[in-house]
């Protein structure tokens, strides 16, 4: 198996709601240096894998098609449909238009980070053009590693949690880490309590199969009369990423196999 470069992170993600960003994609070295790779990002689940080798941040842009300037615009050449029919026409007529790379988000994570995982939010409004922004977190196995359940609360309350053997607090915008452990019957209970003055109250409360070679995102969002929950669940497993690349001697060397090496 061939050998790859490391890359400087290996990145997933998905949109937080709504449909699909037309053009995505991002550069693997960063500030418009290296390959142009698209990317799609599914609303309900993590992408694909990607390599990256440029420094933090990670750039997302929008591949956008315009047309060229009046000023230097070329006038039309004959249309596709004529070619090969003995006309000799300049491809350099029927240029009129170009593709420019739109910088939408920045996706700000740690160096160390070696595995990320981003949400992207979309903002949209009437009256003017969409808004991006990119939440990573470290997806790193051995950071969040499988059989573990990362929550994250978007509620402005804090929260009391029953999952498993386990019990605590989440407070508002908070989030917490736990490893997932089996009641006495087998089961994964969860249940969510509200503060009600000097109660609390149960808002939330089911059982949650459980598969030791996943790990799962879940997010508590609020609701009238109390909280909604989204989960995102990932299974652990051996993934290529699209974009990685062979070691720059490798590069040379399929360039140019002829050349020796050099003393």
């Amino acid at each position: 198996e061939e050998e790859m470069e490391e890359p400087t992170c290996v990145f997933s993600g998905m949109i937080w709601q709504g449909g699909s960003v037309t053009g995505l994609g991002y550069f693997t070295e960063g500030q418009e240096k290296g390959e142009f790779i698209s990317v799609f990002l599914p609303n309900g689940s993590r992408s694909r894998k990607y390599a990256y080798y440029g420094d933090p941040p990670l750039t997302l842009y929008r591949e956008v098609e315009v047309e060229e300037e009046e000023d230097k615009k070329i006038p039309k050449g004959p249309p596709p449909a004529d070619k090969g029919e003995g006309k000799d026409g300049d491809p350099e007529e029927e240029k009129e238009k170009k593709i420019i790379y739109v910088p939408i988000a920045n996706c700000n994570f740690q160096a160390e980070w070696k595995e990320i995982f981003f949400f992207l939010f979309v903002t949209v409004s009437e009256d003017r053009d969409p808004t991006y922004q990119a939440y990573p977190i470290n997806f790193s196995t051995t950071y969040f590693p499988a059989g573990t359940f990362w929550f994250f609360s978007r509620c402005k309350q804090p929260l009391s949690i029953q999952f498993g053997l386990d019990k605590g607090q989440l407070p508002a915008g908070g989030q917490s880490m736990i490893k997932a452990r089996l009641d006495e019957f087998g089961d994964l209970p969860m249940r969510v309590f509200q503060s009600n003055g000097t109660s609390n109250r149960k808002v939330y409360s089911t059982i949650w199969n459980h598969n030791p070679r996943t790990r799962t995102l879940v997010f508590f969002l609020p609701k009238p009369n109390g909280v909604s929950v989204r989960r995102i669940v990932d299974v652990v497993q051996e993934e290529e990423a699209l974009g990685l690349r062979p070691p720059k001697e490798d590069e040379e060397k399929e360039k140019d196999p002829g050349k020796r090496p050099e003393n």
